[in-house]
């Protein structure tokens, strides 16, 4: 009997033929021995792309996990809805190559894995094994997706940056996070480098409860109610940004949305 296996270009040359044969009223029968389906074609390890976190047989449903790529099951911060997700890595830079959904949260899947199923049933749910999969197990929206440009695009701000120019041209340096805290806490001429002599206050200097910020306006409160806390989304920075404004001492505390 000859091979079902074949190549991709001969695999697609057979299509062709099958398509021009069903628009002509043509029996499949004359099609040759060795044109065969998806299933039981034999196609070329791609030289290019992301490396596959496992590979499921679609007959057996057994599952080979590749040991390069980790695989981590969380939750996306995309918006509010707090979809699950499932986050690729290479194991050698801990880079994050890919982002899809969570086969166990219910937002991202209609049937979706008890959370006592082990992980060899998630990496079923979203392949054709053995009748567990391609049942929209583990999807994610558009913005969820977009997570790993937000991760890998070049652009994205990891370190603090100071301003190296005047007011306005643009022009920014990266600084070490010791740096910044020492000049947003200690103050002082912190642009002398740039030739400017302003004095700048900083947090330590601005913590006063009691000294009015200006005397003949007493409703603007103490002094440290200079400091403005603005808050995020309420993923836990919100309670911790909200507790260092009432200890420190300042009324000026706004979450996101406020008005």
């Amino acid at each position: 009997m000859p091979s079902l296996n074949i190549d991709r270009r001969r695999f697609l040359g057979a299509m062709g033929v099958l398509g021009a044969a069903s628009l002509a009223g043509g029996a499949g029968s004359a099609l040759t021995p060795d044109l065969a389906v998806a299933a039981d074609a034999e196609f070329p390890v791609p030289k290019k792309g992301k490396p596959i976190e496992a590979s499921v047989d679609p007959k057996t449903g057994d599952v080979k996990i590749n040991d390069d790529v980790i695989v981590r099951y969380s939750s996306c911060v995309g918006c509010y809805s707090t979809c699950g997700n499932r986050i690729k890595l290479d194991r050698a830079s801990g880079r994050v190559i890919g982002v899809g959904g969570n086969p166990y949260n219910p937002a991202c899947s209609g049937d979706k894995l008890d959370f006592e199923a082990p992980l060899e049933d998630a990496y079923r749910s979203m392949s054709y094994a053995n009748g567990h999969g391609a049942i929209t197990h583990g999807t994610v929206c558009g913005r969820g997706n977009g997570t790993l440009d937000g991760v890998s695009q070049p652009d994205r701000i990891t370190v603090p940056l100071k301003r190296a120019g005047k007011r306005g041209e643009g022009k920014w340096k990266p600084i070490s996070w010791d740096q910044l805290i020492k000049e947003v806490t200690e103050g002082g001429k912190i642009f002398a480098d740039l030739g400017e002599d302003q004095y700048v206050e900083g947090f330590k200097e601005l913590h006063d409860t009691t000294t009015p910020l200006n005397p003949d306006q007493p409703d603007l409160g103490p002094k440290s109610n200079q400091i403005v806390v603005m808050n995020t989304r309420a993923d836990g920075r919100r309670q911790l940004n909200a507790r260092f404004a009432t200890t420190y001492g300042t009324l000026n505390s706004f979450s996101h949305n406020s008005s």
